[in-house]
């Protein structure tokens, strides 16, 4: 009887470790796929000097397709996000992308006691390498 109370508690404990550990690789995998995503993003906008909505649109497209829920602005307070508005590198002006993404329901438990809060944000700025043809 008491064989089988220990290999029990001891089977417990042992699929707690694995669930724990599976669900924090996948918070992790979540995270890197997300900032790969912002990075990819920002050297695109480095690049045009805006947020192009064609741009924004295709990866809403694919974090959609990850499962996370982009129906709101995920890119809200990115900018220049026109292309009257173009930040341009001989003006030394800088484009600004902030991203904001709600991931699966254990990534957002395990973000929560990471972060401080269910989704994953990224902000950052970095200096436009846009040239104006006509500069």
């Amino acid at each position: 009887m008491v064989k089988l109370k220990v290999f029990i508690i001891s089977l417990a404990v042992m699929l707690a470790i694995l669930s724990a550990l599976g669900a924090y690789h996948m918070y992790a995998m979540e995270r890197a796929i997300a900032r790969s995503i912002y990075a990819d993003m920002l050297d695109d906008m480095q690049d045009i000097g805006y947020l192009d909505p064609a741009l924004a649109e295709y990866y809403s497209q694919e974090m959609a397709e990850l499962g996370w829920d982009v129906s709101g602005d995920v890119f809200a307070g990115s900018g220049p996000r026109a292309e009257n508005q173009r930040a341009r590198k001989e003006r030394q002006e800088a484009v600004t992308l902030a991203i904001t993404v709600t991931p699966s329901k254990v990534a957002q438990w395990l973000n929560r006691f990471v972060e401080g809060e269910v989704t994953f944000t990224f902000i950052g700025t970095r200096p436009s390498e846009y040239f104006d043809p006509g500069w």
